[in-house]
C-alpha cells in the first residue's frame, strides 16, 4: 500500500494519536510486561552474580555520583564523568520520594521500625539499576510505538495487523541488543539516553503537545547525553524544509537533494532581491512559520550552546576531556553502515524470503538480490568506482584506534579490531569490507528515499556530524542513528508478511540478547586491567 502523503513528506500528521482502548493496550500493556521481565532478570538473574556493592566498569563513577544527588549534594561532581547529570537527576527524583513513601507505608504496618528507616538507602546499587531496568525499555517502547502512529496515521488505522507490526517493531527497538543486554540492567546512561530521544521525538511529532512539554523532553534528552542535541537540530532542519515547501511550492518538485537545496536557495534569494509586496509577505510568512514550529527545539539548542560556550570552556564533554578529544574520523560512517547491515539482516533476509508475496514497492528496497541488481543496472559504474576509491583512501589514511579500544579487552570491539586491523595482520584484511561499506552507504540512502527529501537531507547532515567527530569506536554511538533510520524506513505496515518479518526480527534479537547475556553472566575472566585478580565480563 502506498504511504500517506504526510509520512512520505516526513510532515507532522494532521491525524493525531488516538488513545482508544486498543491503542492504549498496544502502547501500555507491552511496556508494563517489558518492565516486569527486565526487573525479574535484574533481580533474580543479574544481581545474584554481583556483590551488593560490586560495580561494572563505568558504574564505578555513575553510582557514587547518583548517590550524591540522592543526598542533595548537587555541588559534588566526579571529574571523570563525561555526560551531563540527566540520569542522576531522574534517579534522585524517582527513588528518594518512592523509597520514603514505601518505607513509611511498611512502618505503619509494623514491618519496619524507625532504625530501619534511618539506614535504608534509597539509592542503593540495585535501586539505581532498577531505574534503568524498569523505566528505560518501557519508555523506549512506548515512545517508539507512538512515533510510528504519529508518522504514519493513515496506515495505522487500517487493519489490526498494522498494530501488531508496530508493536513488534517497537519491541525490537526496546530490546535492541546493543542497549538492552546488559546495559538496561546496569546503571549506565545509554538506555535512558536512547529512550529520552524518542520520548522527545514523539512529543515533537504531535501537534497537540504543548511547547513547554517539548522543551522539557528536549532538555532532558540533552541532559542524558550531549550529542542528543544533534537530533533537535535534525528536527529543526526538517521543520524549516517543510515551511519552505509550504511557502514556495516549487521546492516540492525537486527530485534530488542537490536540486532541493538549489531551488530553496533560489527562492529565498529571489524573495530577498526583488522588492515586491507579495514576495516580502511570503518571506515574512516563511520566517513566522519557522519560528512557530522550531521554537521549542531552538530554545534548547541555544541554551545548550550558551552552556558550552559560557560555562564549559567550549567543550561538549564535562569531564575527562583529555580522553575524549574530538577527532575527524570519517571511517566511523563506514563502521556505522556495517552496523546497519548487521542488525538489519533478520529484517532484510525475512523480507527477501517473502519476496513473491510482498509488493514490488517494498521489494525494491529490501530484497538483497534486487538491490545488488539495481546497483549493477542503474548506478553509474564510474560513480561506483569513485566511491570505492574514496572509501579505500579513508581505510588507508583514517584507520585509527583510540587507546581505550586497544587496551580494554572487556569489549567485543577490542577483538574485532585485533582480528582485522591490528599491526602485524595482513594489510588486505582491512580492505575486505570496502565493498560492504559502499553497499551499506548505498542501501541506507536508497532506503531513506521512501521518506521525504527533507528527512534525507537532515539525516545526512546530522548522522555524520555525530559520528565523524568520535575518536573511539563504540557500537553504542550508532544506536540512535540506526533507530531513526529504521523509524523512517518502516512505512509498509499493512501487509501480513511485513508483520512476519518484524516477528522474525524480534525472535532473532531475543536469541542475540540471550547469547550476549549468557556470555556476560557465565563467562567471566580474570581481569588484566590491574593485578587485583578480580573477575571481568564481556560486553559491547
Amino acid at each position: 500500500m502506498a504511504a500517506s502523503k504526510a509520512a512520505r513528506r516526513g510532515q507532522k500528521p494532521l491525524v493525531q494519536y488516538s488513545t482508544t482502548i486498543d491503542g492504549l493496550n498496544a502502547s501500555i500493556l507491552p511496556a508494563v510486561v517489558l518492565s516486569t521481565v527486565t526487573w525479574y532478570l535484574l533481580q533474580y538473574i543479574v544481581q545474584p552474580l554481583f556483590g551488593p556493592d560490586e560495580y561494572y566498569i563505568d558504574e564505578e563513577f555513575h553510582v557514587p555520583q547518583a548517590q550524591h544527588y540522592c543526598r542533595g549534594e548537587f555541588h559534588k561532581w566526579d571529574p571523570k564523568i563525561t555526560t551531563l547529570p540527566g540520569l542522576y537527576l531522574l534517579s534522585s527524583i524517582v527513588l528518594v520520594p518512592f523509597i520514603k513513601i514505601y518505607d513509611t507505608i511498611l512502618s505503619l504496618f509494623g514491618v519496619l521500625d524507625n532504625d530501619d528507616l534511618r539506614v535504608n538507602d534509597p539509592c542503593s546499587l540495585v535501586a539505581l539499576r532498577a531505574v534503568n531496568a524498569v523505566g528505560a525499555p518501557a519508555c523506549l517502547y512506548y515512545a517508539y510505538y507512538r512515533c510510528q502512529l504519529l508518522l504514519f496515521p493513515d496506515e495505522n488505522k487500517k487493519t489490526k495487523i498494522t498494530k501488531w507490526t508496530c508493536l513488534f517493531l517497537a519491541l525490537n527497538v526496546a530490546t535492541f541488543p546493543v542497549i538492552y543486554a546488559p546495559y538496561s540492567m546496569l546503571y549506565y546512561t545509554d538506555a535512558w539516553a536512547t529512550a529520552s530521544v524518542f520520548l522527545w521525538y514523539s512529543s515533537h511529532l504531535s501537534n497537540e503537545t504543548h511547547s513547554l512539554v517539548k522543551i522539557i523532553f528536549g532538555g532532558f534528552s540533552v541532559l542524558c547525553r550531549q550529542t542528543n542535541i544533534a537530533w533537535l537540530v535534525f528536527a529543526s532542519i526538517i521543520d524549516v524544509c517543510h515551511c519552505a515547501e509550504q511557502c514556495f511550492p516549487t521546492i516540492k518538485n525537486s527530485v534530488s537533494i542537490f536540486s532541493y537545496i538549489q531551488t530553496s536557495i533560489a527562492e529565498l534569494y529571489y524573495c530577498c532581491s526583488i522588492k515586491k509586496k507579495n514576495k516580502s509577505k511570503k518571506l515574512i510568512e516563511f520566517f513566522q512559520k519557522c519560528l512557530r514550529l522550531t521554537s521549542p527545539s531552538i530554545i534548547v539548542i541555544v541554551s545548550f550552546i550558551s552552556f558550552v560556550v559560557l560555562l564549559n570552556n567550549g567543550d561538549i564533554v564535562v569531564g575527562d576531556r583529555h580522553a575524549h578529544i574530538p577527532r575527524f574520523h570519517p571511517m566511523q560512517l563506514c563502521y556505522f553502515v556495517i552496523f546497519v547491515l548487521a542488525f538489519s539482516l533478520p529484517w532484510l533476509l525475512s523480507q527477501t524470503y517473502y519476496q513473491r508475496k510482498i509488493s514490488n514497492s517494498v521489494n525494491k528496497h529490501f530484497n538483497l538480490v534486487k538491490a545488488f541488481n539495481e546497483i549493477h543496472n542503474n548506478t553509474s559504474k564510474i560513480f561506483v568506482l569513485i566511491l570505492l576509491i574514496i572509501i579505500s583512501g579513508l581505510v588507508y589514511f583514517n584507520t585509527i584506534a583510540h587507546p581505550y579500544l586497544l587496551a580494554d579487552n572487556r569489549h567485543y570491539t577490542f577483538y574485532v579490531w585485533r582480528l582485522l586491523f591490528s599491526p602485524g595482520k595482513p594489510v588486505f584484511l582491512r580492505y575486505l569490507p570496502v565493498p560492504f561499506y559502499a553497499y551499506g552507504l548505498w542501501l541506507v540512502d536508497r532506503t531513506l528515499m521512501q521518506s521525504s527529501i527533507a528527512y534525507r537531507l537532515a539525516y545526512w547532515i546530522v548522522t555524520p556530524l555525530i559520528l565523524c567527530a568520535q575518536f573511539l569506536l563504540e557500537p553504542r554511538y550508532f544506536v540512535v542513528p540506526y533507530l531513526m533510520y529504521r523509524l523512517h524506513s518502516n512505512i509498509y505496515f499493512t501487509h501480513f508478511y511485513t508483520f512476519k518479518a518484524a516477528f522474525i526480527e524480534f525472535i532473532a534479537y531475543q536469541v542475540f540478547n540471550f547469547i550476549i547475556m549468557w556470555v556476560f553472566l557465565y563467562s567471566p575472566f580474570i581481569s588484566t586491567m590491574d593485578n587485583t585478580g578480580r573477575l571481568d565480563r564481556f560486553t559491547w
